[in-house]
């Protein structure tokens, strides 16, 4: 048995990236999702997820009976969506009677309000020696939803830390944009181009 994880190897483990999806299953006239982190990719010929998703969920039965999934990757600003599927909810409730959703080819429902979205069906299901089960399925179909594409911020969030040693640069006005070409910017000692007059 191994001992216990390091409070170093736990804080390496957070710096492995992750995303806010919606998994969703339903089978009959059950219907059930949860919001999780870890999805990723695992074949492109034919394209394949992998799910990884905390055991003693509702939705695993349903998973196990339907054989399909559906994951909505989510806009990290859409709060309603934490409220409806987050650990408040009662369990039992139809959490689609209230938010806007799809039926996927495969019979799981799909959020609308989502940055991309796929529909897969179960080819693998490990349950492993963790507190975390596995589900690979192969990418039936698969699209773009309503929901802006996020933002990279990865180039804020490196300069975040130097913000306070930097200069605070002046905003130029729009016609001075970043893009001139040195050939048009004004030359010391030179007059600057005048613009042509429109008849």
């Amino acid at each position: 048995m191994l001992p216990p994880p390091s409070e170093e190897t736990l804080q390496a483990m957070t710096r492995i990236p992750s995303c806010q999806c919606l998994l969703t299953s339903g089978f009959g006239e059950v219907r059930d999702g949860r919001l999780i982190e870890r999805v990723q990719q695992c074949g492109t010929q034919p394209p394949m997820l992998l799910v990884a998703m905390e055991k003693g969920h509702p939705l695993s039965p349903l998973i196990r009976d339907s054989r399909t999934f559906a994951i909505s990757l989510l806009d990290p600003s859409e709060r309603a969506l934490q409220r409806i599927f987050g650990p408040e909810r009662r369990i039992g409730d139809d959490p689609f009677l209230t938010y806007r959703h799809r039926t996927g080819v495969l019979g799981a429902p799909i959020v609308t309000r989502c940055v991309a979205w796929f529909d897969c069906e179960v080819v693998r299901h490990l349950d492993m020696e963790t507190n975390f089960e596995l589900y690979v399925g192969v990418v039936h179909a698969g699209g773009l939803g309503d929901a802006p594409v996020p933002r990279l911020t990865a180039a804020l969030n490196a300069t975040r830390g130097t913000e306070s040693r930097a200069p605070r640069l002046r905003a130029l006005p729009d016609r001075a944009g970043a893009a001139e070409s040195p050939s048009v910017r004004p030359q010391p000692g030179r007059a600057p181009a005048r613009e042509p007059r429109v008849r």
